[in-house]
């Protein structure tokens, strides 16, 4: 295991700029031509949105949050190299999440996993622990038996301490939202083009601007202003996305993230407004006290404000997409590709 992040077989091999991904998917598709034309699938992100909700059913014996995503991760590299339309993703979802467990040392018997995902999906996986250690082997392949993965929880963690510590100082809610965007950053590319503390800090701005104590108001011409709605807080849930009801749902949330990057984005101005050592005297924007603490940290650290952007528009998107997914039309899409092409034996 490497020391550090950068180090690291994920920074290695298993970090990809966006083109490079578009280009990955681009060959497999070409490759696999005739079968995805046959069976095609609705968005990607409806799938992994899917295959999370599934994946929470099968752990709700494991609440560790880190195996959860350590799965997703694993999920993520092998479609990479196999379309959806030629695994059965039951299989690799609970496969991945067995070998999940084993890495992120809080392992379960392979005969306990395989009976807890036959209760849920009976007429996809057969009652024989071979096939898992079969797709277990093609996992690991896969991945060159690269199985630790670093999650952005770590960077959290060390960042909502007191400020005298290098902290953020944030507050509970502060936390359990940040927890929770980075949750639903695995439903998206980002575990593959962004280093884990960009998530985590892009996770935490967000987290900052949607609480009512922390809005930003500005008052330098062209600084672009954005308005936190008077919402209760949300509701601190770690292991799901339900946390962002108290925001109106996805709808409300990516409206008020979209108040966020417009103006092709709002962290840059800002950031660049804190540092300009010569902005006018007459020009007083004024952020809360905890996002000026944000503001200084962006504006003092080498953090590249342009993957921060660009993470925060994923969500954005992300979000956006949750509106129209439909869990029956996703469950349906699965089943005909797993029957129509004999996954299920």
């Amino acid at each position: 295991m490497a020391a550090n992040y950068w180090t690291s077989t994920q920074r290695q091999f298993w970090h990809f700029t966006p083109s490079q991904l578009v280009s990955i998917r681009s060959a497999l598709a070409a490759q696999h031509a005739a079968v995805i034309n046959q069976y095609p699938t609705s968005d990607p992100r409806h799938i992994l949105i899917f295959l999370k909700d599934q994946l929470l059913r099968l752990s709700r014996r494991q609440s560790r949050q880190q195996c959860l995503a350590t799965t997703l991760v694993y999920i993520h590299r092998y479609l990479l190299t196999h379309p959806l339309q030629t695994i059965n993703p039951y299989l690799l979802l609970t496969t991945a999440f067995y070998l999940a467990s084993k890495t992120e040392e809080s392992p379960h018997h392979i005969r306990a996993v395989l009976g807890e995902a036959r209760q849920f999906w009976p007429e996809f996986l057969l009652g024989d622990v071979s096939r898992i250690g079969e797709m277990e082997f093609s996992l690991i392949s896969e991945m060159r038996s690269q199985l630790i993965i670093w999650h952005p929880y770590r960077t959290l963690i060390e960042l909502k301490g007191p400020e005298k510590e290098g902290g953020l100082e944030l507050s509970n809610d502060e936390v359990g939202m940040a927890w929770s965007i980075i949750n639903d950053s695995y439903l998206t590319d980002l575990p593959l083009t962004c280093a884990p503390h960009t998530i985590a800090i892009m996770a935490i701005f967000l987290a900052v601007a949607f609480q009512p104590t922390n809005k930003v108001t500005a008052g330098v011409s062209g600084l672009p202003t954005f308005q936190i709605p008077s919402t209760p807080n949300p509701i601190i849930n770690n292991t799901s996305s339900a946390s962002f009801q108290g925001l109106g749902g996805r709808q409300g949330m990516s409206a008020v993230i979209n108040g966020v990057v417009n103006s092709s984005a709002s962290i840059g101005p800002i950031v660049n407004a804190a540092t300009d050592s010569k902005m006018k005297s007459n020009t007083k924007p004024v952020p809360s006290e905890k996002m000026q603490r944000i503001i200084r940290f962006l504006a003092e650290s080498s953090i590249d404000l342009e993957q921060i952007i660009n993470a925060t528009q994923q969500i954005v998107s992300l979000y956006e997409v949750w509106e129209s997914y439909s869990e029956k039309a996703v469950k349906e899409s699965l089943a005909r590709i797993i029957r129509g092409r004999g996954l299920d034996k």
